[in-house]
């Protein structure tokens, strides 16, 4: 079986992100908005539901910023599941209206907010490694391989 397709927006605000919150035993954790594609799903059509369901937001999708591998093998972690393989096809959003409570929460899932992108150090970012391409909103390298 190939790896899993997941679409991940990416909102600035000035010198905010926008960002999913989750809490679990590890404390406060962040992610980008989105998640998996489903069978007969267009990109597009992932990201307007995942926005909806997390966030309770619509918006125009933008281009595609980067591409990450996610192989859980590699790096073996107790939060992802055995022989996980998931390909993060990070795109640009544009335009954001908030139009409603989100209508389906991740599981840890407690919101969403606007995180100061000087605090991406400080706080529990997810991928880890990307963190100074998303503080510098430096996408020149499309391609970013396989990084936690």
């Amino acid at each position: 079986m190939g790896p899993r397709l997941s679409v991940r927006a990416v909102f600035y605000n000035q010198d905010h992100i926008l960002l999913c919150k989750h809490y679990d035993e590890r404390g406060f954790w962040y992610i980008t908005p989105g998640g998996g594609v489903e069978y007969g799903e267009t990109l597009e059509d992932a990201f307007h539901r995942e926005l909806m369901e997390e966030v309770g937001l619509q918006a125009h999708m933008g281009d595609v910023l980067c591409i990450r591998d996610l192989i859980s093998d590699r790096y073996p972690t107790p939060y992802l599941p055995e022989h996980f393989h998931q390909l993060e096809i990070f795109v640009e959003g544009k335009s954001p209206i908030f139009v409603g409570k989100p209508s389906n929460l991740d599981p840890a899932q407690i919101g969403y907010e606007w995180v100061p992108l000087d605090e991406l150090d400080n706080i529990l970012f997810f991928p880890t490694e990307l963190v100074a391409v998303f503080k510098k909103r430096n996408f020149s390298t499309i391609y970013q391989g396989h990084k936690l």
